[in-house]
């Protein structure tokens, strides 16, 4: 099938390997000397198998600097801690490399720590303090405990202890956990579960993991059928409102099986069950805007405040017949949507194409990674208090972008 072709690439651009070096290229004028407005990660392929973990100094057309960028593997996130910068690899390796984002505005590599010995699968990072990390390991079945300074590993929490499978649906057919996105809130840490059944495809029903953080113990797993597939790899993707109530994405097992819908569910505060009054229910909508008005599965969200959700839907109208071209076919709609309506809209945006995943804001522009057919590939934005969408970059790019970190 060439969906489950192009999830698989897209959720799994693994396999080729770049080793992580500074590109020393002259791709532009832009000079350091101050420190980055952005962090962003992006994939070359296909035509080429690696990406770059790149700086973004000003939000200009020659803002982000190839000089300063570092060569890394596919598929890869980067989340930020003070001035640290933390490479996750995602579904391309096991890896989680650490650098310093200096005084001067460039960045340094400062080491590395291997997640998971499968080669496969660091699928997120959560920093906790400047001496405590959890890092997931969705094959091994792991929470990795390490010290962020010195990236030295401290403990590990298996999810499988002694071949236990007390977090694992075995009812439903799922054989593992595999612990993806995590989030801290109130001294909980919550862990989405994917419980694949044979990746990307898992058990139908999102799963999510509390853990104690300050010892470290798993205290329960709660389940809810009526969004499946918790969590994102990579990115995680979890989010609390002004209200501090949890929002979980669930991807739907991008789509696959049709019983599987993908939205957003929430855990209120003070509270470890999911909200059986709230599910944000994307499978079941019908999108004006959107060709066809259905989406496959949308992943990736961003909330801006003020009950604004920003994310990407994947649109099957616009894919190809060919298992090759993923890259190429922009089947991904710019969306904005109301957290508390539960109502969403294309924005007038050009689409991009199926491993788009950056979103993020500054002040009142919301920005987006997009990779389109005509209009440019870069930093593309949307004026909350206009409506206004630039019709080119605003900060002109390569390849695809994985994940923006606003510093």
């Amino acid at each position: 099938m060439k969906t489950r072709h192009l999830i698989i690439a897209a959720c799994a651009v693994s396999a080729l390997a770049a080793s992580c070096e500074k590109t020393g290229g002259d791709d532009n004028e832009t000079v350091p000397g101050k420190r980055p407005e952005i962090l962003a990660t992006i994939d070359m392929s296909p035509k080429a198998s690696n990406g770059y973990l790149v700086p973004v100094y000003d939000l200009a057309s020659d803002g982000a600097s190839m000089d300063e960028a570092y060569e890394v593997k596919t598929s890869n996130y980067v989340i930020t801690y003070n001035d640290w910068a933390f490479v996750v690899e995602g579904t391309s390796g096991g890896n989680i490399r650490k650098f310093n984002i200096n005084n001067d505005g460039t960045l340094s590599e400062a080491g590395q720590l291997t997640v998971d010995g499968a080669g496969y699968g660091a699928a997120h990072l959560l920093v906790i303090s400047e001496t405590k990390a959890y890092a997931s390991a969705m094959i091994s079945n792991k929470i990795v405990i390490f010290n962020p300074s010195d990236m030295t590993k401290t403990g590990e929490i298996d999810l499988m202890k002694d071949g236990s499978t007390e977090f694992v649906d075995t009812d439903k057919g799922a054989k593992t956990p595999n612990p993806l996105g995590m989030f801290l809130r109130d001294g909980k840490v919550y862990v989405g579960l994917g419980q694949f059944i044979q990746m990307p495809t898992t058990v139908q029903g999102a799963y999510m993991l509390i853990i104690d953080e300050k010892t470290d113990t798993p205290e329960k797993m709660i389940s809810d059928d009526r969004l499946t597939s918790a969590t994102a790899i990579g990115e995680g993707g979890m989010f609390i409102d002004e209200n501090n109530d949890l929002y979980i994405p669930c991807w739907g097992s991008y789509g696959f099986d049709s019983a599987h819908h993908s939205g957003l569910l929430r855990i209120k505060s003070g509270e470890d069950v999911f909200d059986s009054d709230y599910c944000f229910d994307m499978s079941e909508m019908t999108f004006d805007g959107v060709k066809g008005g259905k989406f496959q599965y949308v992943l990736t969200y961003h909330y801006a405040g003020d009950g604004e959700i920003y994310f990407f839907g994947y649109c099957p109208a616009f894919a190809s017949q060919s298992a090759n071209t993923f890259y190429e076919d922009h089947t991904n709609y710019a969306m904005k949507g109301d957290l508390y309506g539960r109502t969403a809209e294309a924005l007038p945006l050009p689409r991009t194409n199926a491993i788009s995943c950056a979103i993020n804001h500054i002040g009142d522009e919301v920005l987006f990674g997009l990779t389109t057919e005509s209009n440019g590939v870069g930093i593309f934005s949307y004026d909350r208090r206009t409506g206004e969408c630039s019709g080119a970059p605003i900060v002109n790019m390569q390849g695809t972008m994985l994940k923006m970190q606003v510093l």
